[in-house]
């Protein structure tokens, strides 16, 4: 697993660092796309959380997602805060096919696959915000003003913590769990990518 999320950090490293973080529009629009993915976060969390079993290992799990639940609530209304800061809106941006492709998915995951997978997903966005995130906070307050990048500010600090959370529970999963995570980091990864790329060819 170590070695598998190494890779997808390392690729969406090379995702982040391509992307026009300078340019106002796309980066509004990279705004708009974290909200309506964002948005699912705590709903994912929860119809996770509401399908662990009730052994040890099921009820820890049940208290880790209903935590971070509390952990991600409201994040979304971030990105509309920095969108706003910009002196642009959500009307101006529709949701992005490959937007829908990164979280629909995991409804289907959770319900259909087993709850667990949704780590797979957690640890691609969280992991990359942990290594890469105070870099494009960087650069987005220096091309935009630090009150149009609160939202990258509070993941690239908190990220983090939630990785080690995630890595901590993960010693506990069995192989199957495990492998699905893995299937769902790589999937989660090259969804991101993709979405970052269809900002980038939309300039």
């Amino acid at each position: 697993m170590k070695s598998a999320l190494d890779s997808s950090v390392v690729r969406l490293g090379d995702g982040l660092r391509a992307f026009a973080w300078r340019d106002r529009r796309v980066y509004g629009d990279w705004l708009a796309q974290t909200y309506y993915y964002v948005r699912h976060s705590t709903r994912l969390l929860a119809a996770a959380a509401a399908r662990f079993t009730h052994d040890e290992l099921g009820n820890s799990l049940h208290v880790r997602f209903a935590a971070h639940m509390a952990e991600e609530k409201r994040h979304e209304l971030l990105a509309l805060h920095d969108l706003k800061a910009l002196g642009l809106s959500l009307d101006q941006f529709s949701e992005r096919p490959s937007t829908r492709a990164l979280w629909e998915c995991q409804y289907y995951k959770v319900e259909h696959v087993d709850p667990v997978a949704l780590f797979g997903y957690i640890l691609a966005l969280e992991a990359m915000s942990a290594a890469h995130g105070p870099w494009v906070y960087e650069e987005v307050a220096k091309a935009h003003g630090a009150a149009a990048a609160t939202f990258l500010k509070l993941h690239a600090h908190d990220d983090e913590d939630h990785v080690q959370k995630a890595i901590a529970m993960l010693e506990r999963i069995d192989a199957r769990g495990r492998a699905a995570i893995e299937q769902n980091l790589a999937q989660s990864t090259f969804a991101y990518l993709v979405m970052l790329g269809e900002l980038l060819a939309q300039r």
